[in-house]
């Protein structure tokens, strides 16, 4: 515990929400140009991802979600060569600054080369895709059995494990990526669990909230968009901690190294 509040008291002191705030810029830059892709690998996607946005957790965010797949699917209709090009492009922005975030965060000097950071990036999103195919069609016939064979709260039980299981593997692949160094998977299991346990505690915290606030009053049509971002900010914030933490061992082990 002393650990994880240090932890924080370094990503406030070195301010790092900047990078968190970097990064949620750049995912909003990069999720449109990605649901379009994945929109035109799989086709529609509504039967995929409608179970997850329906629950509870997400509930506060799936309006500004499901507009961005209205929009991918309507661009997809009528996209040309130069769209597709661009919109690839755009979708590797995410994954680029993850990485040169990594580099500041672990205070890295070797930085990688731009255009094998896009081509890394480029295949991270391609593998995306393929994984986020593999999960719908497991939420897809998961969900039908265990609705159809289970009570309501073991059915539900068991996809929130699930989807924790996935935000797990999601963190410790982002991990990974965002590390300047070659690093085993052990290595960045510890910040990668504490990043899930967080997203675990602020999904939950945040649901609980928006039972009893009521943002339309405050920021009218616009709740939405601001919710959103709030969101983004701190499930960003959760993951950049992750980091953090992982970089600290790093730390430790170069100063036992060298003393």
């Amino acid at each position: 515990m002393r650990k994880i509040i240090e932890i924080f008291k370094y990503y406030s002191d070195r301010r790092f929400s900047t990078i968190a705030g970097t990064l949620v810029y750049f995912l909003l830059m990069s999720i449109t140009p990605f649901i379009l892709w994945l929109t035109l690998i799989l086709g529609n996607v509504d039967i995929n991802f409608e179970r997850i946005l329906s629950h509870e957790l997400f509930e506060s965010i799936s309006p500004l979600l499901r507009y961005l797949k209205e929009a991918a699917e309507s661009a997809a209709k009528g996209a040309g060569i130069i769209l597709l090009a661009t919109t690839l492009y755009s979708s590797t922005n995410f994954f680029y600054h993850l990485r040169r975030s990594g580099e500041i965060i672990y205070n890295s000097s070797r930085l990688k080369g731009g255009l094998k950071l896009r081509l890394a990036s480029l295949v991270l999103i391609i593998a995306g895709i393929m994984l986020l195919a593999a999960l719908a069609g497991i939420i897809v016939v998961g969900s039908w059995f265990l609705e159809s064979f289970m009570p309501f709260y073991i059915a539900d039980t068991i996809f929130c494990t699930f989807l924790t299981a996935a935000a797990f593997a999601v963190a410790l692949v982002l991990n990974l990526f965002a590390c300047p160094f070659k690093r085993k998977v052990n290595d960045v299991i510890p910040g990668s669990l504490l990043t899930t346990a967080l997203w675990l505690v602020f999904l939950i915290g945040f649901t609980v909230y928006m039972q009893f606030a009521n943002p339309e009053q405050l920021y009218g049509r616009f709740a939405f968009i601001i919710i959103f971002l709030l969101w983004c900010y701190v499930m960003m914030s959760c993951f950049v901690i992750g980091i953090i933490y992982n970089g600290s061992f790093v730390a430790r082990r170069e100063y036992k190294t060298l003393f």
